[in-house]
């Protein structure tokens, strides 16, 4: 009898494991990046008009602002960056966007941070915020996006993110330090 039921214990728990182990492959780790955007960044299409000194624009750097930092994009409007992805099962984009320290106390008005996705038939904008640091105190810090992808599981789309000047309409760039932070695809 004694012998049984350790036979039985260990029984269960082999049973566990597997179990656990054909869920995991059948539904992923939950929030396992598909895509890391910034080490596809030289794969991306990417446009700019800067032409202010300092760094070029879509270089990647650690990136800190009201005390988190995050691997960043800088990525100064007018500016597009264009990734070409095929969207995993229940995949989702997680994007962080800021305007750097520079910007928080220097001339200018902001930048408006878009981000949209194109099917190649029609293009969806997800998100559109004016981010100004010098104007609203609430502006200094990392903003963060997720849009769902799910509508286009297994489709190759394009994910795009644009700077603008912001406000829309103003065309001023004066200390637009844009920057996007741990942009990725992850599935669920």
């Amino acid at each position: 009898m004694f012998k049984n039921r350790y036979q039985v214990i260990a029984l269960a728990i082999v049973l566990a494991v597997a179990a656990a182990a054909v869920i995991w492959m059948v539904r992923g780790p939950r929030g396992a990046t598909a895509y890391d955007l910034i080490a596809m960044l030289g794969d991306a299409q990417k446009r700019t008009q800067w032409s202010q000194p300092g760094d070029p624009p879509f270089s990647v750097g650690e990136v800190g602002l009201a005390g988190e930092t995050r691997r960043a994009i800088f990525a100064p409007p007018p500016s597009r960056i264009t990734w070409r992805i095929e969207v995993p099962r229940r995949g989702r984009l997680e994007v962080a966007f800021g305007l750097g320290l520079d910007a928080w106390n220097a001339d200018g008005n902001g930048a408006q941070f878009r981000v949209g996705v194109s099917d190649g038939r029609t293009y969806e904008e997800y998100l559109r915020e004016v981010v100004n640091p010098r104007e609203r105190e609430r502006d200094r810090r990392w903003f963060t996006a997720t849009v769902d992808l799910s509508a286009y599981e297994g489709q190759t789309v394009d994910i795009i993110l644009n700077t603008d000047p912001g406000p829309p309409g103003t065309g001023d760039v004066r200390s637009d330090f844009a920057y996007w932070g741990t942009p990725a695809i992850l599935s669920r």
